[in-house]
């Protein structure tokens, strides 16, 4: 029977703790080769033909062999901001699931500041049309790595601050009271981090992603874009009992 190997990437240890499982060695091992390892040196004594951090991986690997035999699946961290106390009985729904639930957020939030509710159609809204056309985009979305939502790095958008759609629309409707909207959808709501699971399994390459987050935390270097995995739904539902549990910060 083919063993499948869990990574779990909500805090250090279980990241340490899962890498042990799927590489067969010890966390002191890894953490110590990771902290040991120069990646400027590495870089420059390459060909300089990929990513640094993909000669990293290369050097980690060649350290720590890797169980063909095992099948990854991992956990994934859903950042989102909600209405406190929401239980997702429907489970973490896809753009086009969840856009007429997040309208009515939207509007019962204007009502409480008194502003007239714009009731255009948002299918004149290209940014939001070009997601809902998109199965990719519509998500939902997650994160590999849970600590990743509370990295600043550049290009990366902050789920904990707000979902994009509640951007979006709000923009699009509401262009001139934009600051005041969304300071009270932010008093509104809380910061929430769901943990989920999936059936896919986890392509072992992507375990660069991990190795560089810890190369980075490890050594305390300023985190990427490359320090972090993403994963998208597609388009479906992630379902209630793939839940594994809620965090509202």
């Amino acid at each position: 029977m083919t063993e499948i190997s869990i990574l779990d990437c909500e805090n250090y240890e279980s990241i340490l703790t899962s890498l042990n499982s799927i590489f067969s060695t010890s966390g002191n091992d890894i953490s110590n080769f990771l902290e040991s390892i120069d990646i400027n040196e590495i870089w420059e004594k390459s060909r300089q033909e990929k990513h640094a951090d993909e000669y990293l991986f290369d050097e980690f690997i060649n350290e720590f062999k890797i169980d063909e035999s095992k099948i990854i699946k991992a956990y994934w961290f859903h950042n989102t901001r909600v209405l406190k106390g929401s239980e997702f009985k429907e489970g973490i729904l896809p753009l086009s699931l969840a856009i007429n639930k997040i309208e009515i957020l939207i509007n019962e939030i204007i009502k409480k500041i008194e502003i007239p509710i714009n009731n255009n159609s948002l299918l004149g809204c290209s940014v939001i049309q070009n997601k809902l056309n998109s199965k990719t985009n519509q998500g939902p979305w997650a994160f590999l790595i849970r600590d990743f939502a509370f990295e600043k790095v550049d290009g990366i958008h902050d789920y904990l601050k707000s979902p994009e759609l509640i951007e979006d629309i709000i923009h699009f409707k509401y262009p001139e009271k934009y600051d005041l909207i969304f300071r009270e959808f932010q008093n509104s709501t809380v910061e929430c981090i769901i943990k989920f699971k999936t059936e896919t399994e986890f392509h072992q390459q992507r375990l660069l992603y991990v190795i560089n987050y810890l190369y980075n935390k490890i050594n305390n270097e300023k985190m990427d874009w490359r320090s972090n995995a993403n994963f998208s739904n597609n388009g479906k539902i992630i379902s209630p009992e793939m839940i594994i549990k809620i965090d509202y910060l």
